[in-house]
């Protein structure tokens, strides 16, 4: 496989995981609001933290939760524009993603119900940060080579 390729197919993973981090800041804005007459999936999404809502209460816990969704989502989207070498500086986006990874993992952990599905949501997210934080900070792969640099 080329570099060319190689970059345009994790760009493409790193793109379109960040979008999803959309997601979990909709509850957090108020966008959509689980009431009690909610059904099915629709009930449980929110912006609740199952350790911040209580302690710091619930403005503060969405501010917290929009926060990490969106730094989450901006830090993968400008990931991706880093590999493509687009507007981003090339050699930032093995920072860009290893920090969005932990962020995104932070979010999950701390604000579950934000995302909607346990499948494919929850689980693909966690299999992406963590295939994102095994690939770089482990295996250190792709090396530059690989994308062709």
């Amino acid at each position: 496989m080329s570099g060319t390729v190689l970059r345009a197919i994790i760009a493409f993973i790193f793109a379109f995981h960040g979008v999803g981090h959309a997601m979990g800041i909709i509850p957090a804005l108020g966008l959509a609001s689980a009431g009690g007459s909610s059904q099915g999936w629709f009930k449980n999404w929110s912006s609740h933290s199952w350790l911040l809502t209580n302690l710091l209460g619930d403005t503060i816990s969405r501010v917290l939760c929009a926060v990490l969704y969106g730094a989450a989502l901006l830090g993968f989207i400008l990931a991706a524009l880093a590999l493509l070498g687009w507007l981003i500086p090339h050699d930032s986006w093995r920072t860009l993603a290893i920090v969005s990874a932990v962020v995104s993992l932070a979010a999950l952990l701390l604000f579950s119900n934000a995302l909607i599905f346990l499948f494919p949501h929850k689980v693909g997210a966690l299999a992406i940060n963590i295939a994102t934080l095994v690939c770089l900070l482990v295996l250190n792969w792709p090396t530059e080579a690989d994308l062709g640099f």
